[in-house]
This record gives structure tokens, sequence and C-alpha cells, in this order.
């Protein structure tokens, strides 16, 4: 059972110390209790009551070599595979398609250099229309995209994403691209958002990047399991 998790303001916590957020001793008083895992600040106004935690995405060991070859490459990158979600979803994927994000400018660098290191199958996405076209004849497909600037990285070292960037990047490409169902993203945004903490300003921010947040956040509020207040906390 998948149970909504709890929001307040940070004025309604702060009420039975005498403090006010915009205050030093308002400010220290919610450090503090995040220290002790009271809360967690998600947005500018809210946070969540519990402790922090949060989704760590375990890279297949194909991934991990993916990330070994990529990583002296390029300043900054992703990866991350379809199995590698399956935590979160309801239908398990058995396709291990696998996604290597890079900046625009170091796609064909990459590509090239992955193919010369023998990884099998592996397209270089020029339009999304076309890689559906031509993935799927292998359980071990190799997408080299563009990371959009500033993506959300739980990881960057390892170029593991956060849970912030998984959301947005399914509700953008997932049904399309990895064939992740309707169903099975409103599973993993319940799950997401009662199991972990999902910081709305980092998943906002990327959204807009991507500009898809005002239909992601609708999307949301469909659910009806997070607050509308806290979505659109400014």
């Amino acid at each position: 059972m998948i149970i909504s998790p709890i929001y307040k303001t940070r004025q309604e916590i702060l009420q039975g110390y005498g403090v006010t957020p915009d205050s030093d001793a308002g400010r220290w008083r919610i450090s503090a209790l995040r220290k002790e895992g009271y809360l967690v600040p998600v947005s500018r106004t809210w946070c969540r009551v519990g402790p922090e935690r949060r989704f760590h995405l375990r890279q297949t060991s194909r991934d991990i070599e993916l990330a070994r070859v990529v990583r002296p490459l390029v300043d900054s990158y992703c990866v991350w595979s379809l199995t590698s979600i399956n935590p979160l979803l309801v239908h398990q994927r058995t396709r291990r398609l696998t996604l290597v994000e890079v900046a625009r400018s170091d796609r064909r660098m990459v590509f090239e250099r992955l193919r010369s290191e023998r990884f099998r199958n592996v397209i270089l996405e020029t339009a999304t229309k076309w890689v559906i076209d031509h993935v799927g004849e292998s359980d071990f497909d190799v997408v080299v995209r563009i990371l959009v600037g500033k993506s959300p990285l739980e990881d960057a070292k390892k170029g593991i994403p956060s849970l912030e960037k998984i959301i947005v990047d399914l509700f953008v490409d997932g049904q399309v691209l990895l064939g992740v169902a309707q169903s099975d993203l409103a599973h993993l945004v319940r799950l997401a958002f009662s199991e972990y903490c999902i910081d709305v300003r980092v998943m906002r921010s990327y959204a807009r990047r991507r500009a898809t947040w005002d239909k992601l956040v609708s999307f949301i509020e469909m659910l009806q399991f997070v607050p509308s207040e806290v979505l659109r906390d400014p």
C-alpha cells in the first residue's frame, strides 16, 4: 500500500517554537529539525515530514563499463538503463536499453569511441523518432543522446541520475522511447513521492529546461497524491 506523504509549511512547523521562517532562529530550527530526521525541505515554503531518504539507482555491470569508457572523455555525462528502474515499476522490463547522455558537442565522439570499444548495438540519437525505428533488435541497445544542461545527478562522478531527472525523462520519453506505460509512470510517481524525498525545486527546474513542467505538474495533480500547493510553490 502506497501512503501519501505528509507535508507542512515552514510556518506551521515553527509555530510551536515561536519563530518565523524568515528569521535566523527559524532557519536554524528548520536546519536542526532536518538533521534530527524530522523533516526535509522540498520547496521554498513546504517540508516533507519524516527522515530524508534518497533513491539510489543501481547501475548494471554494463552501465558501469559504459561509464568507465565515457568518464575520461567528457566533463559531464549520465548512464542509466531501463532495467535499473525496475524497483520503481509494476511491470518489470527485461530489455536492457541503456541511455548514455553527454553534451551535444560530445555525442559523435562518444558514439565513435563506444563503437571502437566493441560495444554492440550503439545508436546515435539524431531524433527520438529515428531511434524508435532502430532500437529493439537487441536486448543490449545503447542510445547516445543529449544530456540537458544542468541535469540533476545523484552521483556526478558515476553519471547516475537523480530520481527527479528520471521522473521528468520518463514523462517526456518514457512511453514512446522506453515503452513505459502511463499506468507504470503513475505508479512510479506515487512510489517516488511516498518512499523517497523529491525536491520539487530541482524537478521543476529540470522539467522547465525540457519544456514540460506545466504538463508534468498537471499529470501529478491528476493523481491526487501530492498537494497542488506543494508542486506550485514558487
